[in-house]
């Protein structure tokens, strides 16, 4: 409800259901029938999250949690970071995140949550496999492995090349 003024430009393309206003949202009203290619952009507590991803086909959803979703614990050792952009090459201890790696070598990045819910921090993967940590990728997304959030997100091997 932050940018309701910013978005009410769109007028019948944006729709506004505040629960206390309107109840609980009609999923089905929502979201059956958008036609294809339709992103659908949602933020909200965890359950309703959940329900949108369930009725979205792979893809088209876009959310930001109030809240991190549950995370993979253990596998936090470290690995090496190539940064093809800034030319360097780090190692990023175990407990310290890549986003904290890449910023104490000076390397300017936007973040905002460094929880893994805001999406601001999704960086290109161009070699590696990532350890997706966050809240913010799709499943089909995370197998793909084409980007990760560097705020909490990890390495599954020894080394990953990131474009920064």
């Amino acid at each position: 409800m932050a940018f309701t003024e910013e978005l009410t430009r769109y007028e019948e393309r944006v729709t506004f259901a505040p629960q206390d206003e309107t109840g609980l949202l009609d999923l089905g009203s929502a979201l059956d029938g958008l036609p294809g290619g339709t992103l659908v952009y949602c933020c909200g507590p965890g359950p309703l999250l959940d329900a949108v991803r369930e009725r979205c086909p792979a893809g088209v959803l876009r959310f930001e949690r109030f809240q991190v979703a549950k995370q993979p614990t253990g596998g936090d050792t470290g690995f090496e970071v190539v940064l093809v952009q800034s030319g360097r090459t780090l190692t990023v201890p175990a407990g310290v995140s890549v986003l904290d790696a890449v910023r104490a070598a000076g390397v300017e990045v936007l973040y905002s949550c460094t929880e893994g819910t805001c999406g601001t921090c999704e960086t290109d993967v161009l070699e590696g496999t990532p350890d997706h940590r966050d809240s913010v990728l799709s499943d089909e997304e995370r197998e793909s492995g084409e980007t990760m959030m560097i705020c909490v997100s990890r390495c599954r091997g020894r080394r990953l090349v990131l474009d920064l």
